[in-house]
Formats: C-alpha cells, sequence, structure tokens
C-alpha cells in the first residue's frame, strides 16, 4: 500500500501562534448572544485576527506568528480591545472562559459556513454540544518527526496544561464537580480526545491516509486531538487547555507552555528521549487533571508512580528558570504561581457563586474580569 506523503510547512522553530475562543454575553440576561455576524462587519484592525465559530455567540481572535510571548500579549490585547470597542457599542460583553456557566446547546444558533454545516451534519449531537470554549496554542517544529518526538513529550504534560487552564466548573446550570468539564465534551469524538500512538511522521501518514480513506475524516481539521501536528503551519498544535479568564492569564500560560517546549527540545537534541506513554496512562491524567485541577496527583511514569501536579509545576519552573531569564518571562511566571496558581479559575468562580447563589453574578464576575484586565 501506497501511503501519501504530507508536506510539513516550513516553521521556525518555536515560533508561536496562539487562538482564544470567546463568548459574547448579552448583559441583562447574561446569556450567550448570537451576534457575531454584526461584530465581524464592525471589525476594523488588519489580519483579520477575528474568526467566527460554529455558534453566532462564539468569535475567535488569533495571533500572527509571534518569537515569544510579549508579542502574543501585545497582539492578543489589541484585538480584545479592538472587541471590547464593538460590543459596547453592539450592548454585548465578552467572557473567555471555558463553558458558559447556564447557556443551553440546544438554544445556540449555528454560524452560516459549509465547513459547520458539515461538522453538524457528520457529528450530529455530538457537535451541537460544541458549546465550549478553548485556547489552542502552536508551536513550530523543524520537520514532521521533531514534531512527533515533542508531542509524544508533550503528552507527559497534559494534565499540567489542564489543571492550569481548567475554567469550566459549570454545564448548562449545574456544578458539574470538575475543574474542567469542557475537555469531557471532546471525548465522545471519534477522532477527539488524546493522540493516536504514533512514533515517527511515517506512522502520522499512516494514519491520516487510513482516516481519510475509511472516510473518518474529511481532512486535518477533523482530527480534534488534544495534542495534533498542524502541518499546514509547520507546528504542534496544544488544543487541550480550557479558555482563561483574561489576556494576561492566557499569556501567562503560554509562556509557561513555551518555557516548556524549550526545555523538552533541549532534552531530545542530548538524547533524553522518554517512552511514550501508556494509553492508559494518558487516560488517567486527564481525568484527574479534569476532576481536581491544581490538586490533582499525577502519574509521572508508566510503572505508576504519582506526584502532585502542583509540586510538578513548580519543580518544572524551578528547572526552566535559565530559559525564562534569557526569554524575560521571570514575571509572567510568578504572576502565574503567586496570582493563578494560588487561585484557579474553577475556585474563584465557585467562591462567587457561594457567595451570591447566583450563576448571572458568576457570568458578571468573568465579563468584569475580561473588561478590567484590558485596562491595566
Amino acid at each position: 500500500m501506497t501511503i501519501p506523503n504530507i508536506p510539513f510547512g516550513k516553521s521556525e522553530s518555536l515560533t508561536l501562534g496562539v487562538e482564544v475562543e470567546l463568548q459574547i454575553i448579552q448583559p441583562q440576561t447574561r446569556d450567550l448572544y448570537p451576534i457575531s455576524p454584526e461584530i465581524l462587519d464592525e471589525w476594523s484592525l488588519p489580519g483579520p485576527h477575528l474568526k467566527p465559530e460554529i455558534f453566532q455567540s462564539m468569535l475567535e481572535i488569533d495571533t500572527p506568528i509571534c518569537k515569544n510571548v510579549q508579542e502574543v500579549e501585545e497582539t492578543l490585547l489589541l484585538s480584545a480591545r479592538e472587541l471590547h470597542r464593538i460590543c459596547k457599542k453592539s450592548g454585548a460583553r465578552i467572557s473567555a472562559n471555558g463553558t458558559h456557566p447556564f447557556a443551553r446547546w440546544q438554544d445556540r444558533i449555528y454560524y452560516p459556513s459549509e465547513r459547520y454545516e458539515y461538522v453538524i451534519e457528520r457529528n450530529q449531537h455530538i457537535a451541537r454540544r460544541l458549546m465550549i470554549y478553548g485556547l489552542h496554542v502552536h508551536l513550530g517544529m523543524k520537520d514532521g518527526d521533531r514534531c512527533i518526538q515533542m508531542m509524544n513529550e508533550f503528552l507527559y504534560y497534559l494534565p499540567h496544561m489542564l489543571a492550569l487552564s481548567a475554567s469550566s466548573p459549570y454545564w448548562a446550570g449545574r456544578d458539574t464537580g470538575l475543574a474542567s468539564s469542557r475537555i469531557t465534551i471532546f471525548e465522545s469524538h471519534p477522532a477527539g480526545g488524546h493522540p493516536c500512538k504514533v512514533e515517527s511522521w511515517a506512522d502520522f501518514e499512516s494514519i491520516i491516509h487510513k482516516l481519510t480513506k475509511s472516510h473518518s475524516i474529511e481532512s486535518f481539521k477533523d482530527v480534534w486531538w488534544d495534542l495534533r501536528p498542524s502541518p499546514n503551519y509547520g507546528t504542534l498544535e496544544i488544543r487541550i487547555c480550557d479558555g482563561l479568564p483574561g489576556i494576561r492569564r492566557t499569556s501567562r500560560l503560554v509562556a509557561f507552555i513555551h518555557l516548556l517546549a524549550r526545555h523538552l527540545e533541549k532534552k531530545l537534541e542530548s538524547g533524553q528521549h522518554r517512552p511514550t506513554p501508556q494509553d492508559w496512562f494518558i487516560r488517567e491524567n486527564k481525568w484527574r487533571a479534569s476532576r481536581f485541577g491544581l490538586d490533582a496527583d499525577v502519574l509521572i511514569d508508566n510503572e505508576g508512580n504519582t506526584k502532585s501536579v502542583r509540586q510538578d509545576i513548580l519543580d518544572l519552573i524551578a528547572e526552566m528558570k535559565e530559559d525564562s531569564a534569557t526569554l524575560r518571562y521571570d514575571q509572567y511566571l510568578q504572576d502565574l504561581v503567586e496570582k493563578d496558581m494560588a487561585s484557579p479559575s474553577y475556585q474563584e468562580q465557585r467562591l462567587v457563586f457561594e457567595q451570591s447563589q447566583n450563576l448571572e453574578t458568576v457570568v458578571d464576575s468573568l465579563c468584569d474580569y475580561f473588561e478590567n484586565d484590558l485596562k491595566v
């Protein structure tokens, strides 16, 4: 059987591209507000860096190719401020966490697009529930084989990134008991969840060929893995993270991910290659981070040994200290530890509800966070 080659796009190693999915909020009802077409019509920045999503109450802002997190943050803040200006004019607000606390997926209005029509027709109930909001981070890779090596190394850190971003404790008006309920939505999709086991670019080409030949997918866009190669861009795309309440909080997590990528690349270049984690290991770690967030104890090897994810993050930050200084990320990491790890979004949302007994107040707090972040 001849396997078609999949060209891997030219990309400078460890450049960054970031995508942030956002909720449009109706200020009076605090429900999702389906006005993305009119917001898109008002967009004035070049780029465009603002894109529609499957529902008309959802938008995505993204960055161009960036060399560092400072560039990412600058671009996202520029787009978010322009979006805030348009929303004020349109009588809307923005929220950026992983799920809306009480909106019903049954009430959503789809964005008119052949792509989204196909996704809904193909996946039915699975696609209709995609009322979820994530952070996607693209990391430039020098070639396809390095991309697969890095993907397999990052599998050890899926729970770290999920726990740091977890911001979706509520779904359809109920406390799910999870730190991240968003991530469970993808698990129902046959091409979602953690990646298939691949050890080389040739393995990846073979799997994509079989998925396409069997009509399991139509294109790379149908592969919804938590980590996936993006051949068109020449990147490894990290997709496991919940959306975070503010742009600066988002930038701090991107700084951690960028440093982790440099850390792992150095290990690979020095011959320190670990075995790909086993399937049970990956699934269990995702569950632990989804359920307990930063309070999870996670598996650290295929032998079943565990460690506090919070402590492992702190240990990683200590190991990455030299690179952090080189990239001028020290303040990002300090704030990540002192602010974000001390008060995770899933805990903040529950505290607001505990004090108010009102999910509308939780929505207000998330919108306030997003807006206040733009003033700093």
